[in-house]
C-alpha cells in the first residue's frame, strides 16, 4: 500500500481551506443558530502559513523568475469566528461549531463550553481547529 507524500497533506490542506467555507453555529440540542460564510471579517482563515519561492517562466532575457507564493505547511488548521451579541436574537446560546463543505456535508465539529449573549455588546471568539498531519 501507498503513502501520499508531504505535497499530499499540502494539497489537502490548501482544498480545506479553499473549499469549505459554511459554518453552522449550534446549541446544546445541535439545533442551528446562526450559519455564517468565510467572510474574513466574522469567520476567516487565521493560522500561520510558510512561503516558498515558486518558478513562474523566463524572462525575455531566458532567465528564470520566481516568486513568493503562500502555502499550507501549518499542520493545524484554524477558523476563527468572531461574533457580538448584536448578531443575535437575544438571548442566544452557542456550545459547537460545524464546518460545511460545499456540498453541504459536515466536515469538521468542535463542542466549547456553552456561551450565552444577553447583551448586544457580548462578544465570543471561537477557534475551530482542525488537524491535518504530515509525514515524519
Amino acid at each position: 500500500m501507498a503513502e501520499v507524500t508531504q505535497n499530499a497533506y499540502i494539497a489537502l490542506r490548501t482544498y480545506i481551506t479553499s473549499n469549505w467555507k459554511t459554518v453552522s453555529l449550534r446549541n446544546d440540542q445541535n439545533s442551528e443558530i446562526k450559519k455564517l460564510t468565510l467572510d474574513g471579517s466574522k469567520v476567516k482563515w487565521t493560522h500561520v502559513k510558510e512561503t516558498r519561492e515558486e518558478y513562474v517562466g523566463d524572462d525575455k532575457y531566458g532567465d528564470p523568475v520566481y516568486r513568493q507564493t503562500e502555502y499550507e505547511s501549518n499542520q493545524t488548521l484554524e477558523l476563527t469566528i468572531t461574533l457580538k451579541g448584536a448578531d443575535f436574537t437575544l438571548p442566544k446560546t452557542v456550545s459547537k461549531s460545524v464546518i460545511i463543505d460545499g456540498n453541504n456535508n459536515e466536515v469538521s465539529a468542535e463542542n466549547f463550553q456553552p456561551f450565552t449573549f444577553e447583551n448586544a455588546g457580548d462578544q465570543l471568539t471561537i477557534k475551530h481547529k482542525i488537524q491535518v498531519p504530515a509525514i515524519a
